[in-house]
């Protein structure tokens, strides 16, 4: 029993004199750094460090601040020249305990603005396509000098390697398909990196569809070859049958057959003949009927 308490004694002496795990997920965005503690109880220390330039300042508001957040706006330009990469800082967070500090983990901009590249990812089965602008305040003051650098690997890897600085967008091939790949870019100048980073990116890459097409492909030529034959018998009938065509089309003429029996069947005109009626006379109240074929001289 004695000897289990010695070494919980140790043990807490040794994890008391050890610096406190380092910050996680350190992020700046609209001039406000924030972060994720490794462990309660303890402090932190926000540095940065101006382009091109390795000496490193504590910003005086949040040096051992408990807090989890800096607002970083107090950091002002450079005085030597007015180049907008003269700007741009790296920003890195310590955590302190007792006088111990974690190592400093730098932050990430998800910003897209004069020191950090806005970027967009396309993937498609085994390949990936880092989208980049070439119009941006950099390319403007240094042209070709300036520069993405592509930061590649798969998820999990860390740090990510350099695959390469280029001007436009990238496409990377021969990936491993169902599994994710992570970017990070940041702009450089005359070689010389630019920093706060963007945050990192990670995509899936999609598997191919394995589909079969052979009755897609079969079914394409037989419509093709159809289609050749209808072609060929309209041109066919388009050449070399047109009187024949237009004999067939024109309107059919019927003529009446001579009578093969003349005499029997005659048509004959209706001559109308005079109506024979009787005209009756009243004489003395008697009526006499007279013949109208009869003239009047006749009847009297």
């Amino acid at each position: 029993m004695l000897l289990i308490l010695l070494c919980l004694h140790a043990f807490s002496r040794v994890a008391s004199q050890a610096p406190p795990p380092p910050p996680q997920n350190v992020q700046v965005e609209k001039g406000q750094l924030t972060w994720t503690p490794g462990e309660p109880g303890v402090t932190y220390t926000v540095n940065y460090r101006r382009f091109n330039s390795d000496k490193w300042e504590a910003l005086p508001a949040c040096i051992q601040t408990p807090f989890y957040s800096c607002n970083i706006s107090a950091i002002g330009p450079s005085d030597t020249n007015d180049s907008p990469e003269n700007s741009c800082v790296t920003l890195r967070v310590q955590a302190e305990r007792r006088g111990l500090r974690s190592e400093g983990v730098k932050a990430c901009s998800r910003d897209g603005d004069v020191c950090t590249p806005l970027f967009s990812i396309l993937t498609r089965p085994g390949s990936l396509t880092v989208h980049l602008s070439a119009d941006h305040e950099l390319a403007k003051e240094h042209a070709d000098n300036a520069k993405h650098r592509i930061y590649f690997g798969k998820e999990g890897e860390s740090p990510l390697k350099v695959y390469e600085d280029t001007i436009a967008s990238r496409t990377i091939e021969k990936l491993e398909e169902g599994q994710r790949y992570c970017v990070q870019v940041a702009y450089t100048v005359h070689g010389e990196l630019v920093e706060p980073r963007s945050c990192i990116q990670c995509e899936f890459i999609p598997k191919s569809e394995h589909v079969n097409r052979t009755p897609m492909i079969v079914g394409l030529l037989v419509s093709i070859v159809v289609l050749a034959i209808i072609i060929l018998a309209l041109g066919y009938l388009g050449f070399f049958q047109t009187e024949k065509i237009k004999r067939c089309l024109e309107p059919y003429k019927y003529e009446i057959p001579p009578n093969p029996f003349p005499g029997e069947f005659e048509v004959r005109t209706f001559i109308p003949t005079v109506e024979l009626y009787d005209d009756l006379q009243i004489s003395d109240g008697n009526y006499e009927p007279r013949s109208a074929l009869c003239s009047p001289a006749a009847a009297s």
